[in-house]
């Protein structure tokens, strides 16, 4: 026997934001600008810190998926070949990673998603521009 329901009742039961919170479910990210742009990505702390704020995000906003810790791993992994002397994947795993976020943008995660692929651009490009950089 079919069931109907209201739709705002099945939204809410999905949405993080408006369901019910248990201990188990993701925290809002706490996002900083400041604290994100201050930071020089060349470093290793400073890459761990946004792969960890990237994770943060998309675990409070993609906690059903399961397809985006593959491509924030596979990311992570191309950054340390790039250190070791080897780029040639990053441009790949960072394109694949940003095009998955691009595709999940709804307007309520607008501003999150934003900040992942900012993050991701700044991992990718800092190590290239800022190490050939001839201001002091």
């Amino acid at each position: 026997m079919a069931r109907i329901i209201r739709i705002e009742d099945h939204r809410r039961a999905r949405d993080p934001q408006q369901g019910m919170a248990t201990n188990l479910s993701p925290r809002r990210p706490h996002l900083s600008d400041r604290d994100l742009w201050t930071r020089d990505y060349r470093e290793t702390d400073n890459i761990m810190y946004a792969v960890l704020k990237i994770k943060e995000i998309l675990d409070y906003h993609l906690y059903y998926d399961d397809v985006w810790p593959y491509l924030l791993l596979s990311f992570l992994e191309a950054v340390h070949n790039t250190k070791q002397g080897d780029g040639r994947e990053l441009p790949g795993t960072g394109a694949s990673l940003k095009d998955y976020v691009l595709s999940a943008i709804t307007p309520g995660n607008k501003r999150d998603l934003s900040m992942v692929l900012l993050l991701t651009d700044l991992i990718e490009k800092s190590p290239t521009y800022r190490g050939t950089s001839t201001s002091s």
